[in-house]
């Protein structure tokens, strides 16, 4: 036998002697076999042991061969039986009509016996595959009918078949889809030359389709045809597979709807947080600026008048006075930058550009602000003559605060450079402090640096580069921040066009 699987041959011999000597030949094959002389003993045991190959001889005791096989067939109509004939036997015409398979002359000889028995395995083995990829094909087709609704059409495109899933889908009775009531090749709702240029052109047409049914509803559908193909390699039928997809489309519809109301809700309620936020932070810097006036005041004058007077511990007392009037101003200047920033915030501020000189303003910032900072050495290196187009107090107030920050953090020295190209300028200033450890939520409102590590620690409610940044981005200004390679610290490049009009 050609496969792995050894035949199981049931021998029906009447002569011990014959019936032991074809046994022998046959086990030789490799096959299993069973032995009897007796055709009512070799009736029970095909029914219990079911044989692949019957081979029987017609001389049997009890029952002759042919009336066994008469048995047998009823049991199994396609049972393999091979017939050992002598010259004068008669049943031949019996034998033809019961469908025997192979027939023997006796005496048997071992080629046609191993021919025969040969014949008949491979027959078996075509048979089992025959049988075995029928039944996949079967699976194939129900598992195809349980999903997709599948139909069938000519070349013209006429629908010739559907199955039973194509019309509960749709809700269109068989009778209906065959006249042409829903066609997937030719479908009103989509474009039908590019379905057929596709079928003509890669003989697969793949997208997805509206169908609109009697009742006005809609059925969205995925949509895969293919050509079939004969042995002339020619169109003879399409087949069209389509999967319905209505409810897939329409709940992920549904979820992005909902995940958008629901994005939306949150949008207005971080809206609704800060407008409250903003709001109280309006009024309580409007209410703390005019007691912080009336404390500046109120020092400034009882240090005035302190000074003419000659009393003991003197010096104590108008030291604390001049530390609360200290105080006061830093907390007014606190407040004032919290207001501008909400301005800012708010967008209301308005820019009163006219022509400056930028070196100009520089001088004026250092002069007023920086002519006094102790130890630590500022560097300022100006080019010529640069002209820009600008509102100069906020041009002022950005590098007031950016050389306020520098010197806040600088252990030495603090560089400033101002450069120009035919069309924009910049400002560069550098120190020699700890850097930034975050350049990214530093120009957030209320933020100094990184929130987890504080590389830049320095007193404030984390105001002034949000303004610097509000301040730029209102006049088209860049700002960046770096590390100083020269410096070691931080390293801040103010950019923009000359011309912001």
């Amino acid at each position: 036998m050609t496969g792995t699987t050894k035949l199981r041959i049931l021998l029906c011999e009447a002569n011990i002697r014959v019936l032991t000597r074809l046994a022998a030949w046959i086990e030789a094959m490799g096959e299993e076999v069973i032995t009897t002389h007796d055709g009512i003993e070799a009736l029970a045991i095909f029914k219990n042991e079911s044989p692949d190959i019957l081979l029987v001889s017609q001389d049997l005791k009890s029952m002759g061969g042919i009336e066994l096989v008469e048995e047998v067939k009823k049991i199994v109509p396609n049972q393999a039986v091979v017939m050992m004939l002598n010259e004068e036997d008669t049943i031949f015409k019996r034998a033809i009509d019961l469908q025997v398979d192979k027939y023997l002359n006796k005496p048997v000889e071992a080629t046609p016996l191993f021919h025969s028995i040969e014949s008949l395995s491979q027959e078996k083995l075509w048979h089992q595959e025959f049988k075995t990829q029928k039944r996949v094909l079967q699976d194939y087709k129900d598992a195809i009918d349980l999903s997709f609704s599948v139909s069938r059409h000519n070349k013209q495109g006429d629908v010739i078949y559907v199955n039973d899933l194509f019309c509960i889908t749709t809700g269109i009775r068989h009778s209906e889809v065959m006249k042409g009531a829903l066609n997937p090749l030719n479908n009103p709702n989509s474009d039908m030359e590019v379905v057929w240029d596709a079928l003509n052109t890669d003989l697969i047409y793949r997208d997805r389709q509206i169908f609109k049914l009697e009742d006005k509803s809609e059925r969205i559908v995925d949509i895969t045809a293919v050509a079939l193909m004969n042995e002339n390699d020619e169109v003879y039928e399409y087949l069209v597979f389509s999967d319905d997809v209505t409810e897939i489309i329409h709940n992920a519809r549904k979820i992005k709807n909902q995940e958008l109301d629901s994005r939306l809700e949150k949008i207005n309620h971080a809206k609704e947080l800060s407008r409250v936020k903003d709001s109280f932070l309006t009024i309580f810097t409007h209410e703390l600026k005019t007691p912080l006036n009336s404390i500046i005041n109120f020092s400034e004058y009882v240090v005035k008048h302190l000074a003419k007077e000659d009393f003991k511990k003197k010096e104590r007392l108008l030291d604390q006075v001049e530390e609360i009037n200290s105080s006061g101003l830093f907390m007014l200047h606190m407040i004032t930058n919290l207001m501008e920033a909400m301005k800012l915030k708010d967008s209301l501020i308005d820019l009163k550009i006219i022509e400056l000189d930028i070196n100009n303003t520089l001088q004026s910032v250092v002069q007023m602000k920086f002519h006094n900072v102790g130890e630590i050495k500022l560097n300022v290196n100006q080019a010529k003559e640069i002209l820009i187009f600008s509102d100069e107090s906020r041009i002022m107030q950005i590098i007031q605060q950016l050389l306020s920050n520098a010197f806040k953090y600088a252990s030495s020295c603090v560089n400033i450079s101002v450069n120009d190209s035919e069309s924009e300028f910049s400002i560069i200033i550098e120190d020699d402090g700890p850097g930034f450890s975050d350049t990214t939520n530093v120009f957030n409102l209320f933020e100094q640096s990184d929130s987890n590590s504080l590389t830049r620690e320095a007193v404030g409610v984390g105001t002034g580069l949000f303004i610097v940044k509000q301040l730029c981005d209102r006049m088209a200004y860049t700002i960046e921040l770096f590390d100083s390679k020269e410096l070691g610290g931080a390293r801040v490049l103010l950019s923009g066009p000359k011309d912001i009009r």
